[in-house]
């Protein structure tokens, strides 16, 4: 989900321009004659939107503008307008959805959506760009060979096998649903017979008591008849047999701090191949407690040869139901499997503590407790086991590569954003940089007159394992403190970070002597370019 969002100023004698506010979603479909398309999902939030009064109600009317470009090609680009459903007078503005169809080819692209308000008076307009890759899922293809030298008949017979196809050629996107209907009349929400409404965000809030998906299954005919499926060799002519061609699709919700599959929230379904196969399901979620969570599809074959897989990622709050404790110290004396592996050669007790405190960034709130409450720092044994199983959730196949990784960011983070009273991952930088990842850029400014020196963090696409996707997402690193060498993060526009909407007029107050809390925005002073730096960072 990206999120659209913008202040504007208040006019006297005109409307009053609102906090415009959008939800953004995208999947990628194949039409299998025409190829590929980007379908888009915006959702503009009525209660944002600045309302035209009239005798039987108000309504909001906006542009919406996509560009999309590939270097200086633009294969598409879209202008439109779309006008609200007409509101009652007293009734609360109604959402309403947006949705497109965009044919691509396979290949790289820049993707940008701007949103402008007809209504709003001021000359405010929300935007967000991405890089969006669409993928070639037209041919069969083995994953060791370029796609665009090899067809399905030209591979010596039997030198494949189906594990070795690129990942990406069965299966489309998850669309999110919110609801779906039978079709009456053919639209643009129209698949497989059904309208399907999107739900376009990734969180899931009390109330929300089902998560319902669509998805695509393609080239199962091509698949089940090739020579690679069928096992047709020189030697032998009839192949393995493998004439019964049901292909299973699993479906499953699964825990995404440590991959344990949610009981009760799995589904399986045999499907015969055609041209498209369309899936709809839904699964109950009001007694799926609070946390991160993974949706995940498969398509297995009946050697249950995993031949695609897509995940998508949301959250749930269910304030209902208690979440499930995070224990990592085992019960069973006899399962103590970290004795004796990677984590032994930690000896030091106050190394292990070390290591335990700078794994607060990416922690889930339940292991930061279980550290805070019930870690006996002295215990050699205990932090040990708490490293080991924290890496192995994240990475079972190789948690060791996956600390050491880590760790060397740490190591980073620490040379860079250190102070002489805290280590580089407990200051805010060093925790932003651990969470989320290196910015794409940084705008800095150390000396601009009468402003506190600080840092605007830019990154285009954010993720972590805590918060859904967030695009276009910046922070603001001031150093408000006298005497001390720390960037605290004043702002940010992302999700389930500090919001302040007089961060501009704090940064500016560093030579003011009075404190004016009418004021949100800092002036436009001499030298002053940290607006400019937050609309547009380098």
């Amino acid at each position: 989900m990206l999120i659209l969002s913008g202040v504007s100023a208040l006019f006297s004698g005109s409307a009053i321009a609102q906090n415009l506010k959008a939800e953004f979603a995208m999947a990628e479909f194949l039409a299998p004659d025409e190829g590929p398309y980007l379908e888009t999902y915006l959702k503009l939030k009525g209660n944002s939107l600045v309302q035209e009064q009239t005798e039987e109600g108000s309504f909001s009317e906006v542009l919406i503008t996509y560009h999309v470009s590939k270097g200086v090609w633009v294969p598409f680009k879209d202008a439109y307008k779309v006008k609200g459903p007409v509101n009652k007078h007293g009734v609360y503005p109604l959402d309403f959805i947006d949705q497109r169809r965009i044919p691509l080819k396979p290949g790289e692209y820049q993707l940008e959506v701007t949103i402008d308000d007809l209504k709003d008076s001021t000359d405010f307009i929300a935007k967000v760009s991405q890089t969006i890759v669409i993928e070639k899922k037209g041919r069969l293809v083995p994953d060791t060979t370029d796609m665009n030298s090899i067809l399905p008949d030209e591979a010596p017979l039997g030198s494949l096998t189906p594990k070795i196809y690129k990942a990406g050629y069965f299966l489309s996107d998850i669309q999110l649903v919110d609801s779906y209907n039978k079709t009456t009349s053919p639209n643009i929400l129209t698949k497989a017979g059904y309208d399907l409404i999107p739900y376009t965000s990734n969180f899931y809030p009390e109330g929300k008591d089902k998560i319902g998906l669509y998805f695509e299954v393609y080239n199962t005919i091509e698949y089940f008849n090739s020579k690679y499926y069928l096992g047709l060799q020189p030697s032998n002519p009839e192949g393995n047999g493998q004439r019964n061609k049901e292909f299973l699709v699993n479906i499953f919700i699964q825990n995404a701090d440590n991959g344990k599959v949610v009981e009760g929230l799995r589904k399986f379904f045999k499907r015969e191949p055609k041209e498209v196969v369309p899936v709809l399901h839904s699964f109950p979620i009001d007694q799926l407690a609070s946390g991160n969570y993974d949706i995940v599809v498969e398509i297995r074959d009946r050697q249950n040869t995993l031949l695609d897989r897509r995940i998508g990622f949301f959250q749930r709050s269910n304030n209902a139901i208690e979440p499930e404790p995070v224990e990592y110290l085992s019960q069973n004396e006899n399962e103590k499997e970290f004795i004796g592996s990677w984590v032994s050669k930690y000896q030091d007790p106050d190394l292990l503590k070390e290591y335990l405190r700078c794994l607060h960034p990416i922690s889930s709130q339940l292991e930061i407790s279980q550290v805070n409450t019930r870690m006996n720092f002295r215990d050699r044994n205990m932090m040990q086991e708490f490293l080991y199983y924290f890496w192995k959730t994240r990475n079972p196949e190789d948690p060791e590569a996956a600390w050491l990784k880590y760790l060397a960011q740490v190591e980073k983070v620490n040379a860079n954003y250190s102070t002489n009273i805290k280590k580089g991952y407990d200051t805010d930088r060093g925790r932003v940089y651990l969470q989320y990842g290196p910015p794409n850029t940084i705008s800095p400014n150390y000396f601009e007159p009468d402003t506190y020196p600080y840092e605007i963090w830019h990154y285009y696409v954010l993720r972590d394992f805590k918060s859904a996707e967030q695009t276009n997402k910046k922070f603001v690193f001031a150093n408000v403190e006298r005497g001390t060498e720390e960037f605290r993060l004043i702002h940010s526009d992302a999700k389930n970070e500090i919001t302040n909407r007089r961060w501009q007029y704090d940064l500016q107050s560093r030579s003011s002597q009075t404190i004016d809390l009418d004021v949100e925005e800092g002036g436009d002073q001499y030298g002053g370019r940290s607006k400019d730096f937050f609309r547009n960072p380098y």
